[in-house]
C-alpha cells in the first residue's frame, strides 16, 4: 500500500511542507478536482472491488473515477497511511426529502488535536470544497452556504443553501460504529440493486475552485460559481459525450465504452 499511497500523493502534487489540517485540506481540494465522481463503471459492469490495491488501480492509476464508497475509501486509506486518526461513517442521503432512506453514503470521521471533522470527497457535484468541523457551524462557499447542525446526541445534518435558492439537506448521520463490511454492503446495493440510482443513471461530476461540471444522463451542466451562472446542454452524440468525459471530467474511457454509455442514456425508460 505504501507505493499506492505515494503514487496517489504524487498525482495530487500538494506542497510537501504542508502538515496537519493544511495538508488534509490541500489534498481534499486536489482530489475532487483530479479524480471525478462517476457512475460509469457501474453501468459498464466493471469489477468494482473495494480491496485496496484494486481500488487504487481503478480510481487513481487508471483514472476511472468512482462514487462515495470508492473515493472516500481511497482518501481514508491515504490519511491513515499518513498517520491520521480516521474511521468510516455511513450516512443517509436526503436529497429526495425521505428521512428513512438507507445508509448508502460513506464519509470519513477525522480526529486531530482534540477536534473532529467530516471528510467527504465522494458526494458528487454538491460536494463541499472543504473538510467540515464536527460542530454546529456554517461555511460560505462559491456555490452557497453549507451548514452542519447537531440535532441530537452524536447526531448531525449537513445542508446546503445554494446561491439564490432554497436550502436542501444533503445527508444526516450519527457517530455509530461502522466497519468495512458495512461499507461493502452499501457498496453492493449501490452498484448492483435494480433500483439503485447509479445502476439507472449516468452521473459524472468534477469540482474545481470556482467551476463545476455535471453530466446526468443526456444533459451536461456547467456551473460558474464565481458569477453564479450555469449553462445546460443536451448531449447529442457519443463523440460529444466522449469529449466531455475525457477532456472535461478527466475520466479515462475508450470510445467503445463511451458508445455503450451513450446508448444507455438514450434507452427507452
Amino acid at each position: 500500500m505504501e507505493q499506492y499511497v505515494q503514487d496517489y500523493l504524487n498525482q495530487l502534487n500538494v506542497a510537501p511542507q504542508l502538515q496537519g489540517i493544511a495538508l488534509i485540506s490541500a489534498l481534499y481540494k486536489a482530489h475532487i478536482a483530479t479524480f471525478p465522481f462517476n457512475s460509469a463503471n457501474v453501468i459498464l459492469k466493471a469489477n468494482l472491488s473495494l480491496e485496496p490495491e484494486a481500488l487504487f488501480d481503478r480510481v487513481v492509476t487508471n483514472r476511472r473515477g468512482g462514487y462515495c464508497f470508492e473515493h472516500n475509501k481511497v482518501f481514508y486509506l491515504a490519511l491513515k497511511a499518513l498517520g491520521f486518526t480516521v474511521r468510516p461513517l455511513i450516512t443517509r442521503v436526503l436529497l429526495d426529502g425521505n428521512e428513512q432512506n438507507g445508509r448508502l453514503h460513506r464519509v470519513t470521521l477525522l480526529e486531530y488535536q482534540g477536534k473532529q471533522y467530516i471528510v467527504d470527497v465522494g458526494f458528487g457535484v454538491l460536494n463541499p470544497r472543504f473538510i467540515v468541523p464536527l460542530k454546529t457551524t456554517t461555511i460560505d462557499a462559491p456555490n452557497g452556504r453549507y451548514s452542519l447542525e447537531q440535532t441530537g446526541d452524536q447526531a448531525y445534518r449537513l445542508a446546503l443553501a445554494p446561491n439564490n435558492d432554497q436550502p436542501i439537506t444533503l445527508y444526516r448521520f450519527d457517530l455509530s460504529e461502522f466497519t468495512e463490511m458495512d461499507c461493502n454492503i452499501g457498496h453492493f446495493y449501490s452498484s448492483q440493486h435494480e433500483n439503485a440510482a447509479f445502476v439507472n443513471n449516468l452521473v459524472v461530476s468534477r469540482i474545481m475552485d470556482n467551476e463545476r461540471i455535471l453530466i446526468r444522463n443526456n444533459q451536461v451542466t456547467f456551473f460558474d460559481d464565481a458569477h453564479n451562472q450555469q449553462e445546460v446542454f443536451t448531449i447529442t452524440s457519443a463523440k460529444q459525450l466522449h469529449s466531455l468525459l475525457t477532456e472535461q471530467c478527466l475520466v479515462e474511457l475508450t470510445f467503445a465504452q463511451t458508445q455503450t454509455l451513450f446508448e444507455f442514456i438514450n434507452r427507452e425508460r
